[in-house]
C-alpha cells in the first residue's frame, strides 16, 4: 500500500488531516508521506510550509518535496476555507492564514460583487499605502481592507439577526452601517480573527469614530480609496501627515455632505 499521499493542500483542512490518520490506521502503516502538488492559489513553497506546520503533532506523518508514485487524495473543504471558511482549515495554521492575508483576495471575491471586490482592493492597497507612511503594520493594514466589507452584501434581515444577538444597542441605528460589526462577528467565528485592534478598526470604520491609528487609517482608506471617483488630493496629502487630524477632517466633511443630501444630523 502506498505511503506517500499527495493532494493541493491549498490549505490542508482538518478534514484532510483526519482522512490522512483513517488511510494509515486502515492499512496498518507506520509511517505517512505528504508532497504538495505542484499547482495552487498559493505557491508550492508556503503550502508546503503551512503543511508542515499543520502535522507537526503527528510523529508518524511527514512531509517530503517529492510526489513521484504518490496517491492522489481529494481535496476536502479547501475551497470553502479559502472562500472564507478558515474554520475548516487544520487548526495549528488558521490564525496564519489570517494573519498573513492567505486567500484573502479569493474571500472578498466569493463573499463581495464586482463592485465592491473592486473597491475592497482598493481600500486594502491604500491602507497599505498609509501604513507604510506611519510605520504602522502593513499586513494588519492589508487584513482590514479586505475584511471591512465581507458583510455589506447580507440582508439587511441577516445584519439583524446577528446584530440583535450580538450588539442590540446598534438596533437603533442605520442599517447601513450594521456590516462594519457583522464583520467583526463573521471574522471572529469564521475566520479565528483574534486581533483586536483590527476588530476594533472594522467596527469603527463606517462611523469614522473610532480612537486608534489602525481606526483612523481604516476609515481614511475606505474613504479616498482610487475607486470612488472623486478628487481626494487633498484628503490624500492631509492623511499622509497626519491619521488621526485627517480622519476628524474627513468625518466633519462626510457629516456635512450628509446633512446637505439628506437632511440628516449625524
Amino acid at each position: 500500500m502506498n505511503n506517500i499521499l499527495t493532494a493541493p493542500f491549498d490549505p490542508v483542512s482538518e478534514a484532510e488531516l483526519k482522512t490522512i490518520r483513517q488511510y494509515r490506521k486502515d492499512h496498518h502503516i507506520r509511517e505517512i508521506y505528504l508532497a504538495v502538488k505542484e499547482e495552487g492559489i498559493l505557491d508550492r513553497k508556503t503550502r508546503t510550509e503551512l503543511l508542515k506546520k499543520a502535522v507537526r503533532a503527528y510523529q508518524h506523518i511527514h512531509v517530503i518535496d517529492h510526489a513521484e508514485g504518490a496517491y492522489e487524495i481529494e481535496p476536502s473543504d479547501e475551497k470553502e476555507i479559502r472562500e472564507g471558511l478558515y474554520c475548516k482549515a487544520a487548526c495549528s495554521i488558521r490564525s496564519d492564514l489570517l494573519n498573513e492575508g492567505y486567500y484573502l483576495d479569493e474571500t472578498a471575491k466569493h463573499m463581495c460583487n464586482a463592485h465592491r471586490y473592486a473597491h475592497t482592493k482598493g481600500v486594502a492597497a491604500t491602507a497599505v499605502w498609509l501604513a507604510r507612511i506611519h510605520h504602522l503594520d502593513e499586513k494588519k493594514a492589508y487584513v482590514m481592507g479586505m475584511l471591512h466589507d465581507i458583510t455589506k452584501a447580507f440582508s439587511d434581515e441577516k445584519n439583524e439577526k446577528i446584530i440583535r444577538i450580538y450588539k442590540p444597542e446598534w438596533l437603533e441605528v442605520s442599517p447601513k452601517v450594521w456590516h462594519s460589526y457583522t464583520a467583526v462577528i463573521y471574522a471572529k467565528q469564521n475566520m479565528c480573527l483574534n486581533d483586536q485592534e483590527i476588530a476594533y478598526a472594522l467596527e469603527h470604520h463606517t462611523i469614522g469614530d473610532g480612537k486608534t491609528d489602525y481606526a483612523a487609517l481604516l476609515y481614511i482608506a475606505d474613504k479616498i480609496e482610487p475607486g470612488r471617483g472623486y478628487d481626494v488630493s487633498r484628503q490624500k496629502k492631509a492623511a499622509a501627515e497626519n491619521l488621526k487630524k485627517a480622519a476628524e477632517m474627513i468625518r466633519e466633511e462626510s457629516k456635512a455632505y450628509i446633512l446637505k443630501t439628506e437632511g440628516i444630523h449625524v
